[in-house]
């Protein structure tokens, strides 16, 4: 099985919930007022079987359009950024961070295991994401241990975003833990310099 086919047999069950399948990206998205939901699929083929993973992701705009002026990000890539990305691990605590697929009859029981968990879990911590408060939250929970899906500088740049948009009375506090986080953990000069740039634009420019 291609991993095109496997998207096309998941289409339906995720047009249900709202979801559209990207066939340029192979993503699932879901657009709300601030950004997207995204459904990343990704199935590795293997002589002896195939390595399946979902990562569910929320993207929001502001933030993404904002952080990447001061980072040195390839051309576009803004457009296509993405705030977070979670394994599914992280989430229900009831499925694997991926999945080893041996035969088709094993496929079909976890195709039924994921749609469970999107039911019951995922499809309800997208919606939570979705808030950017929430996503704040997430963000400041976690403001001296990376998330290990992203870099620390990113997630440094996400963090202070949020923080300063949607959570302004905490950015003062905030933005100084990452300030301090980002110069103990940055491996060049261009990272922290970037940052305070970065820093100077929220403090002084940015206007809520």
């Amino acid at each position: 099985m291609r991993q095109k086919d496997l998207l096309r047999r998941q289409q339906s069950f995720f047009e249900d919930f709202g979801f559209e399948l990207d066939p340029v990206l192979n993503v699932f998205k879901k657009p709300f007022d601030q950004g997207t939901q995204l459904v990343f699929i990704h199935y590795q083929p293997y002589p002896d079987g195939a390595y399946l993973e979902y990562n569910l992701g929320i993207r929001i705009d502001q933030v993404e359009y904002m952080i990447h002026q001061f980072l040195p990000s390839l051309h576009g890539h803004s457009d296509k950024s993405v705030t977070l990305v979670q394994t599914l691990d992280k989430i229900g605590k009831e499925l694997p961070k991926r999945f080893f697929i041996q035969n088709s009859a094993n496929l079909s029981q976890t195709l039924m295991s994921i749609e469970k968990f999107f039911v019951s879990y995922g499809f309800q911590w997208l919606d939570q994401m979705s808030d950017p408060v929430n996503l704040e939250a997430a963000f400041a929970l976690r403001k001296e241990k990376k998330f290990k899906t992203q870099n620390f500088i990113y997630n440094a740049f996400r963090g202070t975003a949020l923080s300063r948009i949607y959570k302004p009375d905490d950015y003062p506090k905030l933005r100084e833990t990452y300030l301090g986080m980002v110069k103990k953990n940055s491996t060049t000069p261009f990272n922290i310099a970037s940052y305070l740039k970065f820093l100077n634009y929220l403090d002084k420019q940015y206007r809520i």
